[in-house]
């Protein structure tokens, strides 16, 4: 009775005041922990705790912080567990932790005090924090298996091919035995398998005993040779097929994706290479090196995806301080202008994919010389970027070189570095190309003929190829002939290509591109039918119902009385 007596006494805008107090700061969607369940329930794993108190103002403050860690963390690091302790009901508890003021924030595992945070108490630095410690405590995955522990070819069917690719990478040829070709790589192909002894599965399919297998993996012609990983990375090798020419490919394909540099030795890299890939990140982030690691893969060694630690080229490089990670391309044997930064917060809830296709989408130099060696990862990169191509002949290849690099430096420094139209943002390369050798596919895909011949820049053929949609354009905006001599002409057809609003030119006669619609129609119609078997078979049983009916109608409307003497009074 005395008490209510006194709490009637007491003002009602302290008593709200209080309330308010404390049902700000209590615990959202975060186990709550007590001196009875405290020590079980830390026993076991690592947990992240806050101890505070509803009265402490930056306690209040730090709350909708807290709320939007505990939501992000349980998707980002769901092996830490997040609670808190209320030291204003529990006081005897967080003295017995030794808890010197609100908020304390530590990280506990089995039960043991690991660490204290120290940190601004902000998103990143929280989740660097927690990130950091669930890494240290990950599992860790067992090695894979030795490959090519033999050092011989594998022979695959389509009961194996799985099996093994799930081991790990392997370098796949496709072959037929009555091919040419095929018996005169054979012997090399063996070579390349015990070459590669210890380090990559060298195999082959027969194509005539698993055509189905041959037919899932695209395999238009043979050989066909193709790297293969289990996380679905396919690239077709398109080199030579000469023993040294494969080992090199094999030996870059195969090799550590990422390498860790000095600072020092960045800009001379970056010399060296048209582009370069670097990873920084805090030396006690395994997490980012492993992930990376792992999606680089699909850059088959090329280009070099190296690594540092130095947290001054995080400031060099103009990268957030939020960021704890970043990866930066350089092109161009430029090391001063990124062409692209990708950072930690930059990255989707998919962090793995997103770093892939960031990886893929500017693997490209600006300016580069089309051969048999590049053409393939130019012109069907995943990204679809415009070729610019200019035809030269012996006696201007290196004036035409010059002036297509000079040129992608103009256009580097138009676009900021990032090579990118403005519009939808097309990757572009410029690119020149031997106009003797190409002769014939030159003529068929972009009506060039004669070319190779001048000896002025102003004469030479340029072209923008969008070879994704097997169309080109020879004329800028002006309904010109694009030159290499005018940079603005130039630069403004690329950009109007991009946009869809220059007149284009098709690779393809009609008869061509009505044919691709029609196999395009038709695989799609294939991988309807196999992705959706019942509702193929309902549609065909549907249509046989619908022509049946259609059948019986016109039979029954063609009455038999219009052929005999009806109504006839005599």
């Amino acid at each position: 009775m005395h008490f209510l007596a006194a709490l009637r006494e007491l003002p009602i805008s302290l008593i709200l005041t209080s309330l308010a107090l404390v049902s700000k700061a209590i615990p959202v969607q975060s186990s709550e922990l007590t001196p009875d369940n405290f020590n079980d329930s830390t026993a076991k794993g690592l947990w992240f705790i806050e101890f505070y108190s509803p009265y402490c103002g930056h306690c209040r403050e730090f709350a909708p912080t807290w709320k939007q860690l505990v939501e992000e963390a349980a998707h980002t690091t769901p092996s830490v567990k997040l609670a808190q302790v209320n030291c204003a009901v529990h006081g005897d508890l967080c003295n017995e932790k030794g808890v010197p003021g609100y908020p304390t924030l530590r990280m506990y595992h089995d039960g043991k005090d690991l660490e204290k945070f120290t940190g601004h108490r902000e998103l990143p630095a929280l989740h660097a924090f927690i990130k950091r410690h669930a890494d240290a405590f990950a599992p860790k995955t067992p090695p894979p298996p030795a490959a090519n522990p033999n050092g011989e070819v594998l022979e695959l069917t389509d009961a194996t091919f799985a099996t093994n690719l799930a081991k790990g990478p392997m370098f796949v040829k496709f072959f037929a035995p009555w091919c040419g070709h095929c018996k005169k790589l054979a012997p090399v192909w063996r070579q390349l398998a015990k070459h590669m002894k210890g380090k990559l599965n060298v195999a082959e399919v027969n194509c005539d005993d698993h055509s189905a297998l041959c037919k899932a993996n695209n395999v238009q012609g043979y050989p066909t040779l193709i790297y293969l990983t289990s996380g679905g990375l396919r690239s077709e090798y398109n080199g030579g097929r000469k023993l040294e020419q494969l080992k090199t490919f094999a030996e870059k394909a195969s090799s550590a994706a990422l390498r860790p540099i000095k600072t020092e030795e960045l800009d001379g890299l970056i010399k060296e290479n048209e582009v370069v890939y670097l990873l920084i990140h805090s030396s006690s982030d395994k997490h980012i090196l492993e992930t990376v690691g792992r999606v680089g893969t699909v850059l088959l060694g090329s280009p070099p995806l190296v690594t540092s630690s130095d947290p001054s080229l995080l400031t060099r490089f103009s990268v957030p301080e939020t960021s704890t990670w970043a990866l930066i391309a350089f092109k161009d044997h430029d090391p001063e202008t990124p062409s692209s930064v990708f950072h930690e917060r930059a990255a989707s809830s998919d962090e793995a994919e997103a770093i892939k296709t960031w990886l893929l989408t500017h693997r490209l130099p600006t300016t580069t010389e089309l051969t048999q060696d590049t053409f393939q990862n130019v012109m069907n990169a995943p990204q679809a970027p415009l070729v610019v191509i200019a035809a030269y002949g012996p006696a201007t290849k290196d004036k035409i070189a010059e002036r297509v690099r000079e040129l992608g430096n103009k256009w580097r420094a138009r676009t900021k570095g990032s090579g990118l139209t403005p519009v939808k943002a097309r990757e572009v390369v410029l690119t020149w190309m031997d106009a003797e050798k190409w002769k014939a596919w030159m003529k068929s895909m972009y009506a060039i003929a004669d070319a190779g011949t001048e000896t002025e820049l102003d004469d030479v053929r340029v072209v923008i190829a969008d070879h994704k949609r097997l169309v080109y354009y020879d004329q800028d905006t002006t309904d010109s002939r694009l030159k290499l001599t005018s940079s603005a002409s130039l630069f403004a057809a690329v950009e109007a290509a991009a946009a869809g609003t220059l007149a284009y030119k098709h690779s393809e006669n009609i008869v061509e591109r009505f044919a691709r619609y029609l196999n395009h129609k038709m695989v799609s119609l294939e991988t309807y039918v196999v992705t959706h078997p019942w509702r193929a078979v309902f549609f065909v049983v549907m249509a046989f119902v619908a022509m049946f009916m259609g059948l019986r109608r016109l039979l029954a409307d063609e009455a038999p009385g219009e052929y005999r003497k009806v109504d006839r009074l005599d």
